[in-house]
């Protein structure tokens, strides 16, 4: 593909940053509910939206990383995603995008009519990919105007042209068809196109296992970068915290695997100066036996490193009944809390995240971490969650394409349990049936504020080991790393995908 095709693609695509007359800012005031901050108290919505607001709610402008590249090429090579497309996913439905806006425009009635897509100079493989998108777009349009009937033939002929074996974009389309269908049986009470019962898990069960030491987050934490990139830098915030301490006591919300905290027991064990006289983890969770088994294989590398690691299972069936008596405080214990990946799972039951907050005051850690998704997934309008959401999960399936092959069963299994319930969550259900809910850093600031607690710059050191671990992966030039506030996010090629901050309590 030569400059001028790549220029005329992208002109394309940047025609989805300049907002038409149609939008327009309106600034929302402080609102005094933690539901209503986080976005969780549902309010009614348009029953109809106009196919240019469909695409015109997305600012690409908005949101996109233009920091620093992980893992820079300067051998002159282009690296190409999987298939050898040079083209991400994102892109693929950012230029269906541009067309879907340029077709509804001039009032054509097929999505995928083909005029212009020849003039940006793609291959046959790629309109296919466009056209696949397009229809996608076409089919959301009709299930926001209620147009179902007409909804559910497009989305047949998406099922009919895309795989949850196929290329990312197919992939992608295969189960955001899946999950409007679904939205549409919910609507109008049918039993058509049931999504099988075995694919997956339940979005809560999906919940669960992100929580825990599943066997497909071990395997994914291993092949791709962006958590271990992440942890690395979380615990050499909470390092640089409890740099004088003799007495540390670090607090999981989300322990897992618990390989993150291996990077703090080697670096502990090899400091010069303060050594330490005790260090214990508490791990919170609602599964006794595998927070256990992750205690155990702590205890016993920190045996070997000669640390005194005492390790507490905080069990909760339910996250309301946290208290801080649980964590069996001493005087003069430096206090660190991790979190990732679970008080946006809070945001659909928000008096379990106040509870959450509320002992995390009381306790009083010198700094707390948190890592989560950095999208706006939890609007209260479905074709604004709709758009968020294809965008996002579009750089996030591009994102597991390029570590793993298309077999690879760790990617089938992130794919079609944790993504694809997510998407069903996020597009499918309403009220308290849709569980799975993010919000970006920006909106987590206004609430973290209301307990007092203050965001901290992250050693730039860190940033630039993160940096170099970046690179130890084949791809890692895609990822970036950029600075929201004094907050690090990490992108794939320009999108956001998670963010990580520091918090201390005033």
């Amino acid at each position: 593909m030569d400059d001028m095709q790549l220029d005329t693609i992208s002109a394309a695509m940047q025609s989805l940053d300049k907002p038409l007359a149609l939008e327009t800012e309106i600034e929302q005031p402080p609102l005094p509910e933690i539901s209503e901050l986080l976005g969780s108290k549902e309010k009614p919505s348009p029953a109809t939206i106009s196919s240019l607001e469909l695409l015109n709610n997305y600012r690409s402008s908005h949101g996109r990383l233009s920091g620093e590249k992980l893992n820079e090429a300067t051998d002159g090579v282009t690296y190409p995603t999987e298939g050898g497309d040079e083209l991400s996913t994102e892109d693929f439905i950012r230029i269906a995008a541009a067309h879907f806006v340029q077709m509804s425009t001039h009032r054509e009635s097929d999505p995928r009519h083909p005029a212009g897509f020849l003039s940006l100079g793609l291959t046959n493989e790629e309109i296919k990919n466009v056209d696949l998108a397009s229809l996608l777009l076409a089919a959301a349009e009709k299930v926001s105007n209620q147009q179902y009937d007409r909804a559910s033939n497009l989305l047949q002929e998406c099922r009919r042209l895309s795989s949850d074996t196929g290329n990312p974009v197919q992939r992608v389309v295969f189960y955001f068809a899946d999950a409007l269908q679904e939205r549409i049986n919910r609507e109008t009470g049918g039993l058509c196109w049931k999504v099988p019962k075995d694919r997956g898990m339940t979005a809560q069960e999906v919940i669960k296992a992100t929580l825990s030491a599943h066997p497909v987050q071990v395997a994914l934490h291993m092949k791709t970068p962006y958590v271990q990139i992440m942890d690395f830098t979380s615990v050499q915030t909470i390092l640089d915290n409890v740099a004088t301490a003799r007495k540390i006591h670090l607090i999981d919300l989300s322990i897992q695997h618990g390989l993150r905290w291996v990077i703090l027991l080697q670096a502990l064990a090899t400091r010069s100066t303060c050594p330490i006289d005790r260090l214990k983890i508490s791990a919170v969770g609602s599964s006794e036996e595998a927070i256990t088994a992750t205690g155990n294989r702590l205890a016993s590398f920190a045996e070997a490193l000669g640390l005194p690691l005492s390790f507490k299972a905080v069990i909760v069936s339910d996250i309301k009944d946290l208290s801080e008596d649980m964590f069996e405080l001493e005087e003069g214990e430096a206090i660190g809390v991790y979190s990732a990946f679970v008080l946006s799972f809070m945001i659909v039951r928000p008096d379990r995240l106040e509870n959450v907050m509320r002992v995390m005051r009381k306790l009083k850690p010198c700094i707390m971490t948190v890592m989560d998704v950095e999208a706006e997934l939890n609007s209260p309008s479905f074709i604004n969650r709709f758009t968020e959401a294809l965008f996002f999960y579009s750089a996030f399936f591009d994102y597991l394409a390029s570590f793993m092959d298309r077999d690879d069963k760790t990617r089938m299994a992130t794919e079609g349990s944790f993504l694809s319930q997510g998407i069903r969550s996020i597009i499918a259900a309403e009220g308290s049936e849709r569980v799975v809910r993010h919000v970006g850093i920006s909106v987590w600031r206004s609430f973290f504020a209301r307990y007092g607690l203050v965001e901290t710059e992250m050693n730039q050191w860190s940033r630039y080991q993160a940096s170099l671990l970046g690179k130890q992966f084949a791809n890692g030039h895609f990822l970036r790393l950029d600075k929201n506030g004094k907050a690090l996010t990490m992108g794939w090629k320009g999108t956001p995908l998670l963010f990580l901050s520091a918090w201390k309590f005033q």
